[in-house]
């Protein structure tokens, strides 16, 4: 009987213990003391992190990890208050984002890391890069900040703030479509949105967060673009014209690569393309890497 209890306890004792690091492997603790989880294929370098829009858990990124994991070392973070994150903040700030990032990068002692943001990530990843330039080869921006001297009034910061947090509390195939966020697919792209954000999600920090994103554009935008150590591309749809002369005033290896024919989700739009110029710009900065 002792032998069978203590077997019973050593297999506990196992299970624990590699249950609690499987868990603690895909997780890391930011600044403020909030749980980061994080998904991760591959091994290779660079280590190319994908980082969500506003709301957006990291499973937007799925079919992009899959493929980048086969030649790259592939990671998608939840940020504080989406996905499996949690959401014990008091400051939704943009910084706050960047230093989710950051405790990811640092966790997993990364050395060589693209950051590839999305719409309100795209913001997240100059605030990660300025916070590690020592390990940030190049920063992706995909679909937004089209224009960085762009202004928000307080009146259009309001309306944005109303459109935005109805679109999440009641969201419909009709208004995406209107809204430009996809231009194909539509019932099986709302379906498969749908899905990300199920009854049960909490929406703690939402209404914050685009407050800060707002106010970081205001604010902090051109000072932030101003410090980057690295080259920054974005990758955008043609919904609206991107202001290169403005970028490259402010960040001199500053590149656009436009996509036609798709709605801000490029990367579900058009997946094969959007990946093929993920890719040319990966090879970029690794080059532009080595010549320093």
């Amino acid at each position: 009987m002792k032998s069978i209890i203590l077997s019973l306890a050593f297999c506990l004792l196992i299970f624990f213990f590699y249950g609690c690091k499987s868990e603690h492997e895909n997780s890391a603790v930011s600044s403020d003391n909030v749980k980061i989880v994080f998904n991760q294929q591959g091994k290779a370098k660079p280590a190319v992190i994908f980082i969500h829009g506003w709301t957006n858990p990291k499973d937007i990124w799925d079919d992009q990890v899959a493929h980048f994991s086969e030649k790259y070392r592939a990671i998608a973070v939840d940020l504080a208050g989406s996905g499996e994150s949690g959401n014990n903040r008091s400051e939704w700030t943009m910084e706050a984002f960047g230093n989710d990032v950051a405790a990811v990068i640092n966790k997993l002692k990364l050395e060589e890391v693209v950051l590839v943001g999305f719409s309100m990530g795209t913001t997240v990843a100059i605030q990660a890069a300025n916070q590690l330039p020592e390990k940030v080869i190049g920063v992706v921006l995909v679909d937004d900040l089209t224009d960085p001297n762009i202004q928000y009034p307080p009146e259009v910061a309001a309306f944005l703030d109303s459109l935005m947090m109805d679109l999440v509390t009641d969201m419909t195939n009709e208004k995406l479509v209107a809204m430009g966020f996809y231009k194909k697919n539509h019932e099986a792209t709302f379906q498969r949105l749908s899905e990300l954000y199920p009854d049960t999600v909490s929406q703690i920090g939402w209404n914050e967060s685009l407050q800060g994103y707002i106010k970081w554009i205001n604010e902090e935008l051109i000072k932030s673009v101003k410090q980057l150590k690295v080259p920054v591309t974005a990758i955008n749809s043609d919904l609206e014209p991107t202001n290169v002369e403005a970028w490259i005033e402010y960040v001199p290896s500053f590149q656009a690569k436009i996509m036609t024919d798709v709605g801000h989700l490029v990367f579900w739009d058009n997946p094969g393309e959007f990946n093929r110029l993920l890719e040319e710009t990966i090879q970029e900065f690794i080059e532009s890497s080595k010549s320093e």
